[in-house]
């Protein structure tokens, strides 16, 4: 009980210790990348330009054109990204001008099946719709009856549930039957119209004033359709150049991704350049294990000659808190290597009890086998006085 108090006060003082350190560690970092920062940022444009024999201010130059070689590309892509935006909007809006068009087209032929198609169809006509006209007047009496026969049905009144029903379903497969019939019908008005406008073309006949005002419609709508499609077919071709620029290594998207990722690993590439000149500059370094212990650099004179006199409570704060680090490193050993020998303290303790509680289980056996053999003994006393009645 006496060592697991000690152990567990030891192991609270290692606690509080370690995240005083933690906490004077990130103290730390955050003053020394500051400092490491402002230095870089203190370096001449005429050092940077003319080169360096410092191997400090070479990879800061480097990390830095890296960070911006990344946003530049980063720009060019979401540029990109922008134009292929904006001429996916103009290429859908003229899709549907484009479609819209062709909607009106196929409407103007109709109209125009539908007028040759009337009777008496126009003068100059006749021979041309002649062939057609048997087929738009049994679509136009398939069409008259279907509808006098929905008309019947919606007049009906009366009758139980089973004529109601039959009446809807009778009614349903009615109006299926009409919608396909006026749809036949409007194919064929279309085709008469388009066949018609064509045969007139080649020809060169002289279409009447009603048939006229139909085809100036027409080459409107015509001349409309065409500057839409050639228009459509430019954007087109401006989008399979746009999308030509992007690398062929993977989505826009994508590769706006990896660029920012890259540009965060070399942003930590750079607090780590800036962190360890903050550290020479305070005569201090920081391993990678996070130990932090006094060095002489190599480099310190490039870094002593960026420093100003402001910098010096800094600096101050930066050994203090170091040193603060290096103490609690140092009383974290020694509390974990009482810890250990109270331990092995307990240890000792524990194997001392086992091996007592051993030898008095020895002893009480001793004491029965001592019993036992008195028992015998006994027990072979009586068995000869017994022989001897025998």
């Amino acid at each position: 009980m006496y060592y697991n108090t000690i152990m567990d006060d030891r192991k609270r003082q290692i606690d509080e210790l370690e995240r005083k350190k933690r906490d004077n560690t990130a103290l730390l970092d955050g003053l020394l990348l500051r400092l490491g920062e402002e230095l870089f940022h203190r370096i001449p444009d005429s050092a940077k330009q003319d080169g360096s024999p410092s191997e400090e201010l070479n990879t800061y130059l480097r990390l830095q054109n890296d960070i911006a070689g990344s946003e530049s590309a980063i720009e060019v892509i979401e540029k990109q990204i922008q134009e292929l935006k904006e001429l996916e909007e103009k290429i859908a809006a003229r899709e549907r001008d484009d479609k819209t068009c062709s909607k009106d087209l196929a409407g103007i032929y109709v109209n125009l099946g539908g007028l040759l198609l009337d009777s008496p169809p126009p003068q100059n006509s006749e021979d041309f719709c002649a062939s057609y006209r048997s087929q738009a007047e049994a679509l136009l009496t398939k069409v008259q009856s279907l509808e006098d026969r929905l008309s019947g049905l919606e007049q009906k009144e009366g009758g139980n549930v089973f004529t109601w029903i039959g009446n809807s379903a009778q009614s349903l497969v009615l109006r299926s039957f009409l919608t396909k019939a006026m749809e036949n019908l409007t194919s064929l008005r279309r085709n008469v119209g388009e066949r018609y406008s064509r045969e007139i073309e080649k020809s060169g006949g002289e279409p009447t004033p009603e048939i006229e005002a139909l085809f100036e419609e027409y080459e409107r709508k015509r001349a409309e359709s065409k500057s839409v499609s050639q228009e459509l077919a430019a954007l087109r071709e401006e989008r399979l150049i746009v999308t030509s620029g992007f690398s062929s290594d993977g989505s826009p998207a994508k590769q706006i991704q990896f660029l920012k990722k890259h540009i965060t690993e070399v942003q930590g590439e750079l607090k780590t350049l800036y962190r360890l000149a903050g550290a020479e500059a305070a005569g201090i370094t920081v391993g990678a294990d996070g130990d932090v212990t006094d060095v002489v650099s190599e480099r310190r004179q490039f870094i002593e000659s960026l420093l100003k006199s402001e910098d010096q409570e800094t600096l101050d704060n930066a050994v203090r808190i170091s040193r603060s680090i290096q103490n609690d490193e140092k009383s974290i050993a020694r509390l974990r290597a009482s810890l250990s020998i109270h331990e092995e303290q307990a240890k000792i303790e524990k194997f001392r009890r086992m091996i007592q509680d051993k030898r008095d289980k020895i002893a009480q056996a001793e004491k029965n086998i001592a019993d036992y053999e008195e028992g015998i003994a006994d027990c072979e006393n009586y068995i000869g006085k017994l022989r001897e009645l025998l």
